[in-house]
């Protein structure tokens, strides 16, 4: 079967499409979410551990969606969150760094393993760098 130019820009159309719905839908979800009993609960769970790396409760919400969703999606939260000022320019850059080095850490463990990588490893590599990395910048950088 031969595939033309149409029918490419067709395939494309519908992959953007599906990539603009599940967006919306989750920045949807994230503002009812946002507003709810259960991320205020989640804001004083992660208080302490990941307080102790330099983030703050504002930024623990953005960690956790750009662990669990990836990056673009944790960027995006990122992004929000930065221009409507309940970031500083230091948990901005602390997330940044995280997430650059651990993101999307189920999707990507899986992709790992399911060609023969030992997930554990991958994922403990990842979390102890991405942590190092926001230790060292908090520690040793002053924003």
């Amino acid at each position: 079967m031969e595939f033309s130019f149409l029918d490419s820009f067709i395939n494309a159309a519908k992959l953007s499409f599906k990539l603009i719905l599940v967006i919306t839908l989750l920045m949807i979800f994230y503002e009812f979410f946002e507003n709810s009993k259960l991320y205020i609960k989640l804001q004083s769970f992660l208080e302490r551990p990941l307080g102790k790396v330099g983030f703050t409760p504002n930024s623990s919400i953005t960690m956790v969606v750009g662990l669990v969703l990836g990056i673009a999606y944790g960027a995006g939260i990122l992004v929000r969150n930065a221009m409507s000022g309940k970031m500083s320019s230091k948990e901005v850059l602390l997330s940044s760094l995280f997430l650059s080095v651990c993101h999307a850490v189920f999707e990507d463990t899986l992709l790992f393993v399911a060609i023969g990588g030992n997930g554990v490893i991958i994922l403990g590599t990842r979390i102890f760098l991405a942590v190092a990395v926001a230790l060292i910048i908090t520690r040793y950088i002053k924003l």
